[in-house]
């Protein structure tokens, strides 16, 4: 819990590990780093002691209500649309009233608009590697390697309404509802993203 006794969640946050929030991520490196040996023969990432390894396709281990605000960023792309609406319900349960719930993605719509206005040979590979679909045995040692799944502005609002958040809104970087978003929103991110967020309301 950060020091106002809020419960904060951080789904996704890479080793971005934020003071104040309760941080998940499910790469199996995490646990292989905090073994001495093993970080310095595999030469792993360093991560953070405050983020928790958790696979959030298997829910959200929190309370009915207990939770003031999630985050999630360049995260939920990597999930098929099943586990995409599925983990979404859950944050719809764990959220109280008035809770936020924000996601970050690529924007699927500024990718075919780059492609749209590519005049090479190549605007078409270009296209495609920018998806990352290809999914490959990397992905067994890192998960969030290539997308399941990518979002435009109808498809990401319509995964919230599905998970129970009645309006949807589109903001922009920074632009939140949660007062620390400083805190997470990472700005190396901020001309390739689609910006959505909304609060719980009961149903």
């Amino acid at each position: 819990m950060s020091g106002n006794g809020q419960l904060k969640i951080n789904i996704g946050c890479g080793l971005s590990g934020v003071a104040g929030w309760y941080n998940i991520d499910n790469s199996p490196t995490i646990l292989l780093s905090r073994i001495p040996f093993a970080q310095k023969l595999f030469r792993l990432p360093q991560w953070p002691p405050n983020i928790h390894r958790r696979d959030v396709r298997k829910g959200l281990h929190f309370g009915d209500g207990s939770v003031d605000c999630i985050y999630s960023s360049h995260t939920f792309e990597h999930f098929t649309w099943k586990e995409s609406l599925y983990i979404a319900r859950e944050c719809f349960r764990v959220l109280k009233p008035g809770g936020v719930f924000r996601i970050v993605v690529p924007d699927l719509q500024r990718v075919v608009r780059d492609y749209l206005k590519d005049p090479s040979d190549h605007a078409s590979q270009v296209f495609l590697d920018r998806l990352s679909l290809n999914h490959n045995l990397h992905d067994w040692i890192h998960p969030g390697s290539n997308h399941s799944q990518m979002f435009d502005e109808r498809s990401l609002g319509h995964l919230f309404r599905e998970a129970g958040f009645a309006k949807p809104q589109v903001k922009m970087f920074m632009q939140s509802e949660i007062p620390d978003i400083g805190d997470v929103e990472l700005a190396v991110r901020k001309d390739e993203s689609l910006y959505m967020e909304a609060c719980r309301t009961p149903r």
